[in-house]
């Protein structure tokens, strides 16, 4: 104890404390179990986010991002298009101009954000508790959205990456008052409004965070928690120079990042359009996704991640512990369960009335979700410890775990089954498809008998305990398998949820056709003269960047220069002369779920199967025939 009455902290040891109740760690465990679990842990992540990183062409939205870093590299005078993020502007620039320009290359910032995503629970470890941070981390490595995101030129996976950052070094500083974490929350700030109009929304969850704390203290009595923000408050202001030092800091990151290293001072403006385009956003969207898309999105891909975390949620939330009588930090009177259940209930807020929902939202409610989720995680694997054996829910678990397996094969098998097939049973005649679900419900019946029997064998714990593991187990596998799927096996289907729109992968398939002819007519694969029309989009215009023979026009009305040339598939052939024949490759497919039944909807569930996704641009290569 310290001369104030407060524990005090060593150098060998740390301290979790979650509403009073403490763990002690080491660093001998750093250095064994816990570092290598982590390490094994941001493998898995890497991999997940590396493997064939350019194997999804780039979409609309990518490839505008990446042709203005591309064409900026190519011109240092050029000015970023309206609507480019300045952190991927710059991001792009700097991997550009190291490692060249690909599909890969353009998506190295989202990628390395992705990872840093994965480790950033490791900071609040003392809080979570070494469990709760190492399952919270192991839920971010493996989630289909985070991947997907970490993979995608998108704004999202930078924005959450920044966001979470900020959150993690502000709550270190709350506990520890150490400068270099309040110099951590000013870059990751200054960062993320470069990232994406996405930061300030979390901007505004944590003002009125604040705004909560102030108000349950002068009316609710609660003075713990404001009482810690105007003690640190008034810590960093009275420590002389430190909020100047941070402020530099968050300009600097801010300013740097904006401009792209001082080479493109255009982009502080477009920085500043984030907070027009983060308002614009709550602005009804014609012919947008309808407000249960983002519901949907979590409960397709990120069960696991919402069933555990609202469950820890619902505990902070009903459970409503009191200050505790002792801090053994300075700021621990700020509860981090409480914002984090404070974070999902905003950002679902948000989400709610939202104009524009483009699938990246889900990152906001996903992030506390996840940190509730390992919470409880470690919490829930002390308990099954502490009234059950580990032996007997294990049997339990793998018994279960079997019942699942073939209730999943009887519904695989009714999605596949034919109508017209019969089954006899005696002397009744059914279908093949009612047999499959008959079979399948004796699954559930099984499963159900089997929580009967471990109650009478051992009580309401055992199948607590059982039950338990059963749903992580079985949500945890569906997890992982939906991430391989979404961010590899399917990764350019349309028929996906997270995507419904895509770039079709004939794109390159043009590109080796266009670089074939080059070759043929000119001996090299990269000067062949084009004539290119604008409206085929920036994907053509990215994929055809390596061309530097290209005549740019706007619609194409009138016989071209060049013996090849490209347009947008029409009615019409447009006015180019009798000597051209044209080749047709698809651009971009759609597909929508909407008015899925039945077996359908079981089949697209299960191995995103349906009726194809339908083709709605298509580009079209003319080559001047010669006799």
């Amino acid at each position: 104890l310290g001369p104030d009455g407060r524990m005090t902290m060593t150098n060998e040891e740390s301290w979790h404390f979650d509403e009073g109740l403490p763990l002690a760690t080491g660093r001998a465990g750093l250095v064994t179990v816990e570092g290598a679990a982590y390490g094994l842990l941001a493998l898995l992540a890497a991999g997940l986010r590396l493997y064939q990183l350019g194997l999804r062409p780039l979409s609309e939205g990518e490839a505008t991002q990446a042709l203005a870093a591309f064409r900026f590299v190519q011109d240092g005078a050029a000015i970023a298009p309206a609507g480019t993020i300045p952190a991927l502007f710059t991001g792009n620039v700097i991997g550009f101009s190291l490692l060249g320009a690909s599909d890969i290359t353009a998506r190295w910032l989202p990628a390395l954000a992705g990872l840093l995503l994965v480790l950033l629970p490791y900071g609040l470890r003392y809080r979570l508790g070494r469990g709760g941070a190492l399952a919270a981390s192991l839920l971010l490595a493996i989630s289909p959205t985070a991947v997907y995101f970490s993979r995608a030129l998108d704004s999202a996976g930078l924005v959450a990456a920044c966001g979470l950052a900020l959150v993690v070094a502000l709550i270190r500083y709350l506990d520890h008052r150490r400068p270099v974490d309040l110099y951590l929350a000013a870059g990751a700030l200054g960062l993320g409004l470069c990232a994406g109009p996405g930061m300030w929304s979390l901007v505004l969850i944590l003002v009125a965070f604040g705004v909560l704390l102030l108000v349950n203290a002068r009316i609710g009595g609660r003075q713990a928690g404001w009482a810690s923000l105007l003690d640190a408050w008034r810590v960093a202001r009275d420590e002389k120079g430190l909020l100047t030092r941070a402020g530099l800091v968050l300009a600097a990151t801010f300013g740097l990042v904006a401009t792209t290293l001082v080479l493109h001072p255009a982009g502080v403006g477009q920085a500043a359009d984030l907070l027009g385009a983060w308002l614009q956003g709550f602005l009804p969207e014609p012919g947008g996704q309808p407000a249960v898309y983002p519901l949907l999105l979590l409960l397709r891909y990120e069960a696991l991640i919402v069933v555990l975390g609202l469950v820890e949620a619902g505990r902070v939330v009903l459970r409503r512990p009191a200050d505790p009588q002792w801090l053994p930090l300075p700021g621990s009177a700020v509860s981090h369960s409480l914002f984090f259940a404070f974070w999902v209930a905003g950002a679902g807020l948000l989400v709610l009335v939202a104009g524009h929902r483009p699938p990246g939202i889900v990152l906001l409610v996903l992030l506390p979700l996840a940190r509730l989720a390992g919470q409880g995680l470690e919490r829930a694997w002390r308990w099954v410890g502490g009234h059950a054996r580990w032996t007997e829910a294990a049997l339990v678990t793998g018994i279960g775990l079997v019942l699942l397996v073939f209730f999943y094969l009887q519904v695989t098998a009714y999605s596949q089954a034919s109508p017209a097939s019969t089954v006899m049973i005696g002397d009744i005649a059914l279908d093949t498809a009612s047999t499959y679900l008959i079979l399948a419900g004796v699954a559930l019946v099984l499963l159900l008998a089997l929580g009967a029997v471990a109650w009478i064998w051992r009580g309401s714990d055992l199948v607590v305990a059982g039950g338990w593991l059963i749903l992580v187990v079985s949500l945890a596998l569906f997890g992982f398998r939906s991430a391989w799927s979404l961010s590899v096996a399917h990764a350019s289907d349309a028929r996906e949820l997270m995507i419904l729109r895509t770039t079709v992968p004939d794109v390159r398939t043009l590109v080796e056709e266009v670089e074939a002819l080059s070759l043929a007519e000119s001996g090299d694969s990269h000067t062949l003269p084009l004539t290119v029309d604008t409206s085929t989009g920036p994907v053509v215009a990215w994929y055809l960047r390596q061309f530097v023979n290209q005549t740019l026009v706007e619609g194409l009305s009138e016989p071209p220069g060049t013996m090849a040339a490209l347009t947008l598939a029409s009615e019409e052939e447009p006015p180019i002369g009798e000597t051209f024949r044209g080749q047709g490759f698809p651009l971009r497919s759609h597909w929508s779920p909407w008015g899925q039944r039945g077996q359908g909807l079981i089949r697209w569930l299960l191995f995103t199967e349906g009726p194809l996704p339908t083709i709605d641009r298509e580009v079209v290569l003319w080559v001047e025939s010669r006799p």
